[in-house]
């Protein structure tokens, strides 16, 4: 595994076995690292804890198996490589279907080759828990058959955001209904995996189409001919959108569903409606051509921050992106009235390196 800043890149090549354990090898520490940061997670959602969010996740073998049987054996692979039961690297897999909230927020946007020079341009930001950026990799796939494929993916997934060398590109953004959790599917990673083994952008999509959904998901994918479409997948539907002007736009809400379910993640995260219209507002306005850092600088916009803020009497809270300000009116054992305390400010710490390194590695839950 070679480490360019700031991910490692894992490489592996073979079957789907081989291919697993290659991967389950070279990224054990940084596999531990995705299994320490979301046991936590799901356990906070279910007082039972550990074994049975490992018992929810067992669920979902048969489906995988049942629809990408090779990617079951990937799964199995990634297990064996590095020395961990397979349902702890099914749960990853199912991480979202697993969690019962989410702060998982990006935006993501497609530019045609008419207002590029030439190229078809995809690309999209991921604000979610800052501890997962230890747990990231760049995984690059040359399998026995079909396309390659580079992929950025939290350790022990098998697909997020990527591209592959049959020309297709794929982003992905949190959605929510309330037709989620009402069946069994397959795990949203499984599913932008197998868009990415595609061989054809018309084959890639209908991977979405027939294939069991438990948990509402978008995939924003495009081809280097200068084709894009957006798949607001949901368990009952798939909503579909095409470029408007040679740009396609989408961030954590549905756009094309018209009724057809409750968007239960918008009233949570309403942000998304401002950071859709305002990046396609930017690139539509840029000089052109539009290149790379036009994309960039739009996924950089910071309107709306910050993100909430609330008076609960006894403190006024601010929330950022990365962190908490607590401004205290009463005294406390840990402040006085009128100070500033600062909360899940720790990566900002980290990377002023106010912490030691030893002290913010992630431990696994007792037990």
């Amino acid at each position: 595994m070679s480490s360019p800043f700031p991910f490692p890149l894992v490489t592996i090549e073979g079957d789907a076995r081989a291919r697993g354990r290659q991967y389950g090898r070279q990224a054990a520490e940084r596999i531990e690292t995705s299994l320490a940061i979301y046991m936590a997670a799901w356990a906070a959602g279910d007082a039972t804890g550990r074994e049975a969010v490992l018992e929810r996740a067992r669920r979902f073998t048969p489906v995988i198996g049942d629809r990408f049987p090779a990617l079951l054996e990937e799964l199995r692979g990634i297990a064996e490589g590095c020395e961990r039961p397979l349902e702890e690297i099914v749960a990853l897999n199912a991480r979202t279907e697993l969690l019962y909230e989410s702060d998982e927020g990006c935006t993501s946007a497609v530019i045609l080759p008419e207002l590029t020079d030439g190229r078809t341009l995809i690309g999209q930001n991921w604000d979610w828990r800052p501890a997962c950026r230890d747990s990231a990799i760049l995984l690059r796939v040359r399998p026995d058959r079909g396309p390659a494929l580079l992929t950025f993916v939290e350790a022990g997934m098998l697909a997020r955001s990527g591209m592959s060398s049959a020309g297709i590109g794929l982003c992905g953004n949190f959605l929510q209904s309330d037709l989620d959790h009402k069946q069994r599917g397959v795990p949203i990673p499984v599913l932008r995996r197998a868009i990415l083994m595609a061989p054809t952008l018309p084959a890639a999509v209908g991977e979405v189409l027939r294939s069991p959904r438990a948990f509402s998901s978008n995939h924003l994918l495009a081809h280097r001919d200068g084709e894009a479409i957006d798949l607001e997948s949901s368990p009952g539907e798939v909503f579909t959108l095409f470029a408007d002007d040679g740009l396609l736009v989408h961030s954590n809400h549905f756009k094309a569903a018209g009724g057809h379910l409750r968007d239960t993640g918008l009233a949570r995260y309403p942000d998304s409606l401002f950071r859709d219209r305002r990046l396609r507002r930017h690139l539509a306005g840029a000089p052109r051509p539009l290149g790379a850092d036009d994309l960039k600088a739009g996924l950089r916009d910071h309107f709306g921050l910050p993100m909430s803020y609330a008076d609960f009497g006894n403190v006024f809270v601010v929330r950022g992106q990365r962190a908490v300000l607590q401004h205290w009116k009463v005294d406390t054992p840990w402040a006085r009235a009128g100070e500033v305390t600062i909360a899940n400010g720790g990566d900002i710490l980290k990377e002023a390196g106010l912490i030691p390194a030893q002290a913010a590695l992630p431990e696994s839950p007792p037990g």
